[in-house]
């Protein structure tokens, strides 16, 4: 499973939830002020427009609505900068210092009983569970009881008491909502948590499995030959090739570990790839033989590149290695050298069981494996070589026909 960053995960959500409150916001302003100015003055000849009342009044109603509409982009500007947090705030102070003004001028110098109010205000209420944010909720109940008080005081209205109490019954429906939520968000990041843990645990001990059974088979083959010469009371020269080639793979699969721990340095030298190449194929000449696999080499010039050597062979080493595996009924393997102005490419050729086109965006990966007992690490370790050393792998491969690995090196100007 990819682990995704919890800050990542909170940055989706709210641009999610904001999405949501645009909508239901601008809908209800528009809604609510088009009834309030247009459709209510005509239902009631007699009542007095209050758009239209005082120039003062269409100036606050005029800079409130610019106001407003200018949030929008503002806020699509904040997204973008990933401060989407601070959007919802924004939207609500902003409002109410609208709804302030105007109220105040509406009431200012006037014995009117306060009678006013917005449905955006029970928007702000009932839908704020969905930011699963405790403080938000509190600034918006507190903001907004604060702002009813401040209105009944300024205009002697103990009529203010009715909706106080109908916002408080509403938040205390809302509050119940937005526990449950944030509940059921903890129920879940806790099981993701769990399920992440266990993941891992089964990831270690699949790539302990791994591990375990690629030394095991050098370690068997070293115990075998050394028991031979203790048999045969005499140096073999035959035996100690072997044990020296087995030796070799378990320094392929350590230096595998190492180079996943912990990244090295690369120190670029001068070096010829065919004797790289060479290298490997001799290493790597018995165990082909044992599988009736022959290995062909073809340079057409040496092969000149800045690199590191031990690194390189690894890489050989490690798709050599695949390349032998694949091929469980013998056969041959072919290794060219081509060099051309920009690359100096070593292509490894077999004719095994292929690998499936869905697989191969996959190989470069961490512990991805087709593999019934791979470790996941020797492609994935060499893709980082070859990328560290400023090139590239491609994979070209059809099943049951072969793979065809070119590893591509700058050609030194």
């Amino acid at each position: 499973m990819e682990m995704v960053p919890r800050k990542e995960i909170d940055l989706k959500e709210e641009k999610r939830a904001n999405t949501l409150f645009f909508f239901l916001f601008y809908l209800t302003f528009i809604f609510f002020d088009v009834y309030r100015f247009g459709i209510r003055p005509l239902l009631n000849p007699d009542s007095e427009p209050i758009l239209l009342s005082s120039l003062t009044m269409m100036i606050a109603y005029i800079v409130s609505y610019v106001i407003t509409a200018a949030l929008f982009p503002l806020s699509i500007y904040l997204s973008k900068k990933q401060k989407p947090f601070v959007i919802k705030y924004l939207y609500f102070f902003v409002f109410m210092a609208g709804a302030l003004t105007t109220e105040i001028l509406e009431y200012f110098g006037t014995k009117d009983v306060y009678a006013s109010g917005s449905p955006v205000e029970l928007v702000f209420v009932l839908f704020s569970p969905i930011f699963v944010d405790r403080t938000y909720y509190f600034v918006i109940v507190l903001g907004l009881i604060c702002k009813y008080a401040f209105m009944g005081i300024f205009t002697f209205s103990p009529e203010v008491a009715f909706p106080i109490m109908l916002l408080l019954l509403f938040s205390v429906v809302t509050f119940i909502i937005l526990n449950r939520f944030i509940s059921y968000l903890n129920a879940v990041e806790k099981s993701y948590e769990h399920s992440s843990h266990n993941e891992k645990l089964a990831l270690i001990g699949r790539i302990a499995t791994g591990v375990t059974h690629e030394i095991k088979n050098p370690l068997t083959s070293l115990k075998g030959f050394v028991q031979l010469q203790e048999v045969e009371q005499k140096y073999n020269p035959k035996y100690s090739k072997i044990m020296l080639q087995e030796l070799d793979r378990l320094n392929i699969i350590v230096n595998d570990m190492m180079v996943l721990g912990k990244p090295q340095a690369v120190k670029l030298k001068s070096l010829d790839l065919s004797g790289c190449v060479t290298y490997v194929v001799e290493l790597f000449q018995q165990e082909a033989e044992n599988k009736q696999i022959t290995i062909y080499t073809h340079f057409e010039e040496q092969g000149q590149v800045m690199g590191e050597a031990g690194r390189i062979k690894q890489v050989l080493l490690n798709i050599l290695k695949n390349a032998i595996e694949a091929m469980p009924n013998g056969g041959e393997i072919r290794i060219r050298l081509v060099k051309d102005q920009k690359w100096t490419t070593v292509q490894i050729i077999d004719r095994g069981i292929g690998i499936p086109e869905k697989d191969i965006p996959n190989l470069e990966k961490a512990f991805y494996t087709t593999k019934e007992n791979g470790t996941g690490l020797g492609l994935m370790v060499s893709y980082k070589i070859i990328e560290e050393h400023g090139g590239k792998i491609s994979v070209d491969s059809e099943v049951g026909v072969g793979t065809t690995f070119s590893l591509c090196f700058p050609t030194p100007i």
